[in-house]
């Protein structure tokens, strides 16, 4: 079986070790692995845990879960600022649900590491009035 180990100063890798040399916290990531595992498979629609089956760590299943739920961030990233730039109000919108939607975007946009100026971000929004 391969256990994550990590090195001094590198990203974990990968490494094969037989179950005789296991320390007691190599258990306990294989415990708590399994456990997040078993929460997944059992929470997922049969659509999207027909994508993560053949995933073998918890890990992996949240890479591929993240990648197939929101794609890549740099994709994201390009969405929300196309989704910014053409932000317009809509003409049955009362101006808190107009706030409330370009508040939203600007928040999804900080998630991504996209910023704006607030005098920027307030004047796209008065001209979107």
């Amino acid at each position: 079986m391969k256990l994550a180990v990590s090195v001094a100063r590198q990203e974990e890798k990968m490494v094969d070790k037989d179950k005789k040399g296991y320390t007691p916290e190599d258990l306990s990531s294989i415990i708590k692995d399994a456990k997040v595992r078993h929460i997944f498979h059992n929470n997922l629609d049969s659509v999207m845990s027909n994508r993560v089956i053949g995933c073998k760590t918890s890990k992996e299943i949240w890479d591929t879960l993240e990648v197939k739920c929101q794609g890549t961030k740099k994709n994201m990233r390009t969405i929300l600022t196309q989704e910014y730039e053409n932000f317009d109000s809509k003409s049955d919108e009362s101006l808190t649900e107009i706030y409330d939607r370009f508040q939203k975007l600007i928040n999804d946009l900080s998630l991504v590491d996209k910023e704006y100026d607030l005098e920027d971000s307030n004047l796209k929004f008065l001209l979107a009035l």
